[in-house]
């Protein structure tokens, strides 16, 4: 009697700590998912800040830009967003983009709306229309 009592004990201990492994797996993916997504919005949203600083004369904002996007690139393998794939594709854009404004030394044509662009795809990372916005904005910008 008393063995299986102690078999009841500790398959009840076992399975006990089956659950709260999966329990505390699972909270920490979601936790390890959302840092993912936000790191993904803030570097997008760090390349409108580096905008305001490629002026005429002064073109080293564009490396700026190239880092956050090359994050942001990175970042975005591993998002939650339902168009992950093609925003994958469209951020690897964007670090060609930057890196042939700078080489040519090329200004930004709208520059303020370039900024408002990706401070828009920051705030909805999922609307695919800007992502397709901002790469029209910077060839308009690269064919000057």
């Amino acid at each position: 009697m008393k063995s299986r009592k102690r078999a009841f004990i500790v398959a009840a201990a076992l399975i006990l700590s089956l659950v709260l492994n999966g329990y505390f797996i699972s909270t920490l993916k979601k936790n390890n998912q959302e840092s993912i997504d936000t790191d993904f919005i803030a570097a997008i949203g760090r390349i409108s800040g580096t905008i305001d600083s490629v002026t005429n004369s002064n073109y080293e904002g564009y490396i700026f830009a190239i880092e956050h996007a090359s994050q942001a690139y990175a970042l975005s393998k591993y998002t939650s967003y339902k168009n992950h794939s093609i925003i994958t594709g469209v951020t690897a854009e964007f670090i060609h983009l930057f890196r042939n404004l700078y080489a040519n030394k090329k200004p930004l044509i709208n520059k303020e709306e370039i900024r408002e662009v990706f401070t828009s795809i920051s705030a909805n990372p999922d609307n695919i229309a800007l992502y397709d916005q901002a790469m029209e904005l910077l060839n308009q910008s690269l064919g000057s």
